[in-house]
């Protein structure tokens, strides 16, 4: 998807809280076809663990003050390069790993915790089963301490 078409709205009206997100993580395995259930619970638990830690399971989260908030300011008053929503995306990143047939909002959270998803596949190596997850990506670890990713 072009840079270009990602929104910026709906900052803030998804629901919150663990039990979302695990709502939201499920149905972002099931846009990109995930079925297992041993792969499911590598991917659910690694992203309820990521989710927590980049966003406290919340939508509407932008960080103003990490090395990516720089650009010109967006509809959503953050610079354009901001991370946002529970994954904490940039928009390019949205926008290069992003799930066919979810939300083109950056804030929602399927169409966030999806192309997040693709990215840590892309990035780090994570298998599609997921099972590496917690290897690769620390902060996917609940062993593990706190760090970007």
């Amino acid at each position: 998807m072009p840079v270009g078409e990602v929104s910026f709205a709906g900052r803030g009206t998804f629901p919150k809280g663990p039990a979302a997100m695990s709502e939201a993580i499920n149905a972002a395995l099931d846009a990109r076809g995930v079925t297992d259930p041993v792969a499911r619970k590598y991917w659910h638990d690694g992203y309820m663990t990521l989710t927590g830690r980049e966003s406290g399971h919340n939508d509407n989260v932008v960080n103003l003050s990490d090395s990516n908030a720089n650009g010109a300011r967006m509809s959503d008053g953050a610079p354009a390069n901001s991370s946002r929503g529970p994954a904490q995306c940039i928009p390019t990143t949205f926008a290069g790993y992003h799930q066919p047939g979810t939300s083109t909002s950056i804030y929602e959270p399927v169409a966030n915790v999806a192309a997040s998803m693709n990215y840590v596949m892309d990035r780090y190596g994570v298998s599609p089963d997921g099972s590496n997850l917690a290897s690769r990506v620390p902060q996917a670890n609940p062993h593990a301490s706190p760090r970007g990713y």
